[in-house]
């Protein structure tokens, strides 16, 4: 730190950047400069402070500083994915080189709450859109089409935080290379939820991305009227901007909604049962202990009631089978309150069985005819949800989840269990007991027959075949192409020529047991086929449910939470994005990034901040 001067007499320290006298003590004037409070304590900055010389010296992309940004970002995407605060991130990072001191990397790693924050809002969701963009914008070449891109739906739906009006934006895509691809392109505030508004944000937010609007396969949103009306809807609107538009509504809500009115059908509302059975006991840990002393004493497992949440559309058959498996128990408790301290709605049910040693009640009968009918519904309300499921497999679905009510009506089949329990009742009791099934069955055709339309006129019957479980005709893609509307997107000559490329390998393919996306990928797989790939990725693109949509609030609800309600709209979007658009896990992530140079400029680039933009 000290230097010589001009002036003989003097020397320089660069520390204190001044001059001072050594013409009397010679070295003795130094150490006395040395150990002033002052030098000292530009010492410690020093030791503390990264010299400038490793700035310069170091190369600008050295492997080094790319694996300690590397680590940053891994380290950020790592606690948006486990939905960690910043401020854990940025108290994880700091004992870091305490904990690794052999490590260089854990050394350099500085990544505070607010650098993590400003990474994912301007370097990771950035670039999970940025990589869908491209996904959609890339070409699939067809002769005199060398521009057509794959084809996409589009999905949206409104849902409140606090007083703001939130909606996303996501998109449904499929190439055989890709496979099928939903992502979130946007997460915006809009205080209107008019039609006009939505489909004003849904047109602009795709131009503002560069996507074209004529290669819309598919419009998916809840059933309202605001989406669906026959004249001023977001989907009508939409269609005026490109005809070939499908309506694409949301199948498993209609699902859900058949099993539901077709429970009002019954003497027993059964939902409000459940819930006020489960009611009774959270709130109350003398209640709960109480019960599970009777399930020790009819010598069975103890097992937690469910409820049912009317929004949740897996929610009701669980609800209800619990409630059944553990009817021995939770009749017994309910009785043994007696009627004064028994909920009055649940003891007029009760009662029957009060003095009757144990004979089943209607309740039970109840029970157990809807253990066995919902279950269908159930089962098909996964299938729906799963999240390569494809419009070809529509119909079928439909079609067996109309036949099972149907057939079950004329077997008067109600569950093996339920008619045992039937022959218990008075033959007056159990003939009322047994018409009112049968109107739970008639109820829930007639909301299928009106919610669906069964006839030949639907588009998912003519596409039925193309599910590959058997070997389909060139006139099959035909009827598929005109039902479409995408005769003018694809050259007809051609696509019969890449049928009987592909015909030799369609028996081999149908015996497959994968997902039908996957059949067509390995269908398609190292042949030249454009037009067939074009056909596949427009009836790959229409969505069967709005499930995607529901569970980007869902990751709305776990992000923003009263501990973060500071949050941004911005910040949960990019959030919500990063989460849906990146598939890896954490630790395949780091790979990605240390070999993604775009991101790993964003990252270090100043322009991350706002306020550095400004």
């Amino acid at each position: 730190w000290v230097r010589p001067t001009d002036e003989p007499n003097k020397a320089f320290c660069y520390l204190c950047s001044s001059s001072f006298s050594v013409a009397h003590g010679g070295e003795n004037d130094v150490k006395r400069h040395g150990g002033r409070d002052s030098h000292q304590k530009k010492v410690r900055q020093q030791e503390t402070s990264k010299s400038m010389q490793l700035f310069l010296l170091r190369p600008k992309h050295d492997s080094v500083s790319d694996k300690v940004t590397a680590a940053e970002v891994s380290s950020v995407y790592h606690s948006v994915k486990h939905g960690h605060s910043y401020r854990s991130t940025d108290c994880s990072n700091k004992p870091a080189p305490v904990i690794y001191p052999d490590s260089d990397i854990a050394k350099k790693n500085s990544c505070g709450r607010t650098k993590s924050a400003c990474i994912v809002t301007h370097a990771l969701a950035p670039l999970s859109v940025g990589k869908c963009l491209s996904e959609l914008t890339s070409p699939i070449s067809i002769h005199d089409k060398p521009q057509l891109t794959p084809f996409f739906s589009v999905a949206s739906d409104a849902s409140n935080h606090g007083s703001a009006k939130l909606f996303p934006l996501a998109v449904r895509y499929w190439t055989p290379e890709l496979g099928l691809q939903n992502k979130v392109l946007d997460f915006y505030e809009d205080s209107e939820e008019a039609s006009g508004s939505i489909h004003k944000q849904i047109t602009n937010k795709l131009k503002e991305n560069g996507i074209q609007l004529d290669m819309i396969s598919a419009y998916t949103a809840d059933n309202a009227s605001v989406n669906y009306g026959k004249c001023n809807s977001v989907y009508q609107k939409l269609k005026a901007d490109n005809a070939k538009i499908v309506k694409a509504n949301c199948m498993a809500h209609i699902v859900h909604n058949c099993a539901k009115y077709a429970g009002d059908r019954l003497d027993i509302g059964i939902e409000n049962v459940v819930n006020k059975i489960f009611s009774h006991f959270p709130s109350s840990s003398k209640r709960t202990e109480e019960l599970k002393n009777i399930f020790a004493f009819v010598e069975e497992e103890h097992h937690a009631l469910l409820n049912h949440v009317s929004t949740r559309w897996l929610s009701t058959w669980p609800a209800v089978t619990r409630l059944h498996t553990c009817w021995p128990a939770v009749k017994a408790y309910f009785l043994s309150l007696g009627g004064e301290q028994c909920p009055k709605v649940l003891w007029k049910l009760f009662k029957k069985d009060q003095d009757s040693e144990g004979q089943p009640i209607e309740l039970q009968a109840y029970l157990s005819f809807l253990h066995n009918a919902l279950k269908i519904f159930h089962d098909v309300t996964l299938q729906l949800e799963s999240d390569d499921r494809t419009v070809c497999e529509l119909y079928d679905i439909r079609s067996t989840l109309q036949r099972k009510p149907q057939q079950r009506q004329v077997d008067s089949f109600f569950g093996t269990e339920t008619s045992a329990l039937l022959q218990q009742f008075p033959d007056s009791k159990a003939a009322a007991i047994k018409e009112d099934f049968c109107s739970f069955y008639d109820a829930s055709l007639i909301y299928l027959q009106k919610w669906y339309d069964f006839s030949d006129s639907n588009f998912h019957k003519h596409v039925a075949v193309l599910e590959l479980n058997r070997e389909f005709t060139f006139s099959h893609l035909c009827d598929a192409v005109n039902v479409l509307q995408i005769q003018d997107k694809l050259d007809m000559d051609e696509l019969y020529e890449e049928y009987c490329v592909t015909l030799p390998r369609q028996q081999e393919i149908a015996k497959g047991t994968v997902p039908v996306v996957e059949k067509w990928s390995l269908f398609l797989k190292n042949t030249k086929t454009p037009n067939l790939t074009a056909l596949g990725s427009f009836l790959f693109s229409i969505p069967v449910t709005n499930a995607v949509v529901k569970r980007v609030f869902s990751l709305m609800t776990e992000a923003w939470t009263d501990q973060r309600n500071r949050c941004s709209v911005e910040l949960i979007k990019s959030e919500i994005q990063v989460k849906s658009n990146f598939a890896y896990c954490c630790s395949e992530f780091y790979s990605y990034t240390v070999k993604e140079r775009t991101l790993l400029e964003a990252v270090r680039s100043n322009k991350k901040y706002k306020f550095k933009k400004k």
